[in-house]
């Protein structure tokens, strides 16, 4: 008589399917929590050592510079090279440039144009890696038998989470270690991501060097599709300008609010907490409701901003702390669908060999509408005041939402194409959130 030695009973099919798409989830949540660290040491780190505000700004500027571009560049090499291998390749370098910054900092010394220099690179690299890991969204799904919609909400609140847990864990660090620790962990972070998408996730297929077109072919094409995708066209318009008008709310608006109406700078922090927390709500919870409540796209995201426009006009009212901590969850929880949604369109629209370049150019088409709208905030704060400026960008949002329901490509957000309704026919019954 003959036995078997195994080393343990097999693993359940489902569990073996699912277990890409968890490590996925687990690395882009750990980058995600690295980099909240980094948003909260390195600025009291360079203002530590230079004492000079605008030291600080510079080096927050260097930080924020690639946003732009990088994901561009970054969405070419994702589509030529496959979203693990970009992944992997990107955090590795992200990690590597910010762990240089405290190692420096420990021996030889770090002058600030060093530090810059290091910011701007790891940004820069970093960039693509949130890309890359989105576009193994779709297939990981297909593969665990998880609703887009679902998936979309796990991973769109890695950056919601990763603030609101890695912000309060940075501030300890600042208090019993110092700054410099914050950026080891954010470096520790960044190995561990590509060490888990690297064993865990499969590669995908890419076309051999041979047949691929040129570099700025490749970007060309990517710009063409982006334009010719009608409703991946009108989302990327519509962001544009909602960042515009959003991303001024936190670092313009809030802050002054808190100083002049609700009569100090203690009180900002209560109310990102309670945005964060909002928001983190509302990512996960759009999963289950995108099934029986939140069934239309182009109604959740129409009403989701028809709501932050209304909430922006209570905050004109000017109301105590009490209702303010409650206004900001509601708009903290009204946005949380807002990124699911979106991104659940693209995976459905965008052709897989076009999902880098049009998913990274969308992304930075969006983030190059920020720096204008902080500017134009603090302008119209000094010249018209802080209610009158609520009341404009509130009235903005509303506007922007009665002419965007008109739009005939934003309707087509709820049309299911015909490969997508397909593939989702025979596993209707075991799509599981």
């Amino acid at each position: 008589m003959t036995t078997t030695e195994q080393d343990g009973p097999p693993l359940p099919a489902a569990t073996v399917r699912r277990r890409a798409l968890v490590l996925l989830l687990v690395a882009h949540y750990l980058s995600a929590f690295g980099n909240a660290v980094t948003v909260v040491t390195v600025p009291l780190y360079v203002f530590g050592q230079t004492g000079s505000s605008v030291s600080t700004g510079l080096a927050g500027f260097a930080n924020a510079l690639p946003l732009v571009f990088a994901g561009a560049v970054g969405g070419v090499w994702i589509d030529r090279i496959g979203g693990q291998r970009m992944s992997v390749v990107s955090d590795l370098l992200a990690g590597a440039l910010i762990g240089v910054v405290p190692l420096l900092n420990d021996t030889l010394g770090l002058p600030l144009p060093v530090l810059m220099l290091l910011l701007f690179g790891r940004s820069m690299v970093a960039t693509p890696a949130s890309a890359a890991r989105m576009t193994l969204v779709k297939p990981l799904a297909e593969q665990a038998g998880v609703r887009l919609e679902s998936a979309n909400s796990w991973i769109q609140g890695a950056p919601r989470l990763g603030l609101l847990v890695g912000a309060p864990l940075a501030g300890l660090l600042i208090a019993t270690s110092g700054p410099v620790v914050g950026m080891y962990v954010d470096s520790a972070s960044f190995f561990v991501a590509a060490l888990l998408i690297k064993i865990g996730v499969p590669r995908g297929e890419t076309a051999p060097a041979s047949e691929r077109p040129a570099f700025f072919r490749q970007l060309s094409d990517g710009l063409t599709a982006t334009r010719k995708i009608p409703v991946v066209a009108a989302m990327t318009g519509f962001v544009v300008v909602t960042n515009f008008l959003d991303d001024a709310f936190t670092p313009v608006l809030l802050p002054v609010y808190s100083e002049h109406v609700l009569g100090g700078g203690q009180y900002l922090g209560w109310l990102l907490a309670a945005s964060g927390c909002g928001a983190v709500a509302g990512t996960f919870l759009y999963g289950p409701a995108s099934k029986k409540l939140l069934t239309s796209r182009r109604w959740t995201l129409l009403g989701c901003f028809a709501v932050i426009g209304v909430l922006r006009l209570c905050v004109a009212a000017e109301p105590g702390p009490l209702l303010m901590v409650l206004i900001s969850f509601g708009l903290g929880l009204a946005a949380g669908p807002l990124n699911p949604v979106l991104m659940t369109v693209m995976f459905e629209r965008v052709p897989a060999e076009l999902t880098g370049r049009i998913f990274a150019l969308s992304g930075a088409a969006a983030m190059s509408a920020a720096p204008l709208g902080i500017l134009v905030a603090g302008w119209s704060v000094d010249l018209a005041g802080l209610r009158n400026t609520l009341i404009g960008f509130g009235c903005a949002y509303l506007v922007l939402v009665a002419i965007s329901s008109r739009l005939a490509a934003l309707k087509d957000m709820d049309n299911l194409p015909a490969s997508s309704a397909a593939r989702e026919t025979p596993v209707k019954e075991t799509v599981r959130d």
